[in-house]
């Protein structure tokens, strides 16, 4: 029997001793190789980009004179900010957006995997900062009376047919306390009368509050309805009121545009140092809020929103 023909990335011993002499000498070339490799066998759909960030942090790292693994604690961070600020190293462009940054920042995430990967431990000194690091303002909850004037908003929005929908996912983001890509996965059956199975990576039960129980109970009857205009009715719990798409599921972008639209009508503006998906934040963490106030520990409260981070000592605490 013929043996299959293998890259040398799928031979444990020869991918450490490969990586081992690229980042003996800073080979940028074989580095960013084998996090595409890495990318090709652990992701459906891998970032291209990646690799380019990988090589752009090695050349920085060879300009500061780093050798490995004798990198500073702050190495990643200060990589990052002097991208956000003057670029990346040998490139012509200038200062990059935020979001190219939040990209190199998860390209350097999968660049730690993928040297445990080859077997290589990741200098535990290195810190790789979190998500949305690079803002100023990141736990500021809405204040109600905002909250109270944007359910207002929301009966008022037009055209009126995106009303019920719109309502729906800003109660299931600012009471619930989910990410808009969490609701957009909900299925109609995961509404349970008093709580939300929330699936994803994530997966978890939470309790709804009156708000959100009764929200989700008038919704029910006009997702039937926009379910009848499709062949087949599909499962998920938040349907497109759109002409073109009614009764299709509510995707990613077409979410985003109506938020943004809703944004501009209820006439809130991203804080300074934020971008304009910071209502949304500030959504969230109105739920995270109300859950602390009602007494519940932070704990349950980090596992009913998925804000791991709730734990982290002093993160709370402005």
């Amino acid at each position: 029997m013929e043996r299959l023909a293998l890259e040398v990335w799928d031979w444990p011993e020869e991918r450490k001793r490969l990586v081992e002499e690229a980042l003996e000498r800073w080979d940028e070339q074989v580095l960013g190789e084998g996090v595409w490799a890495y990318l090709t066998r652990h992701r459906k759909k891998p970032d291209k980009a990646v690799p380019v960030y990988v090589r752009h942090f090695v050349r920085w790292l060879v300009l500061k004179g780093r050798k490995w693994p004798k990198l500073e604690a702050g190495d990643v961070r200060a990589f990052l900010e002097e991208a956000r600020l003057r670029g990346f190293p040998g490139s012509s462009v200038g200062p990059v957006a935020r979001g190219t940054v939040e990209r190199a920042r998860g390209g350097i995430v999968y660049f730690v995997r993928f040297l445990e990967w080859a077997g290589i431990e990741w200098p535990p000194h290195v810190e790789v900062p979190p998500r949305g690091f690079g803002e100023v303002i990141t736990r500021r909850p809405m204040p109600e009376e905002e909250w109270q004037e944007l359910l207002r908003k929301a009966e008022e929005y037009t055209p009126a047919y995106w009303r019920p929908v719109l309502k729906v996912l800003l109660v299931l983001v600012g009471e619930v306390g989910l990410e808009v890509k969490e609701a957009l996965a909900l299925w109609s059956e995961d509404f349970r009368g008093d709580t939300l199975l929330v699936r994803g990576e994530r997966l978890r039960e939470v309790p709804l509050s009156p708000l959100a129980r009764k929200t989700l109970e008038e919704w029910m009857p006009l997702r039937a309805y926009l379910a009848t205009h499709q062949p087949l009715p599909y499962p998920q719990l938040l349907l497109s009121a759109s002409k073109i798409s009614r009764g299709k599921p509510l995707d990613k972008p077409e979410a985003n545009w109506l938020l943004r639209q809703f944004w501009a009508f209820a006439g809130i503006k991203p804080m300074e140092g934020q971008s304009r998906v910071d209502p949304v934040r500030r959504l969230r963490w109105r739920a995270i809020r109300n859950y602390l106030a009602q007494g519940h520990p932070k704990e349950k409260v980090a596992y009913w929103t998925g804000m791991r981070s709730l734990v982290v000592p002093g993160f709370w605490e402005e």
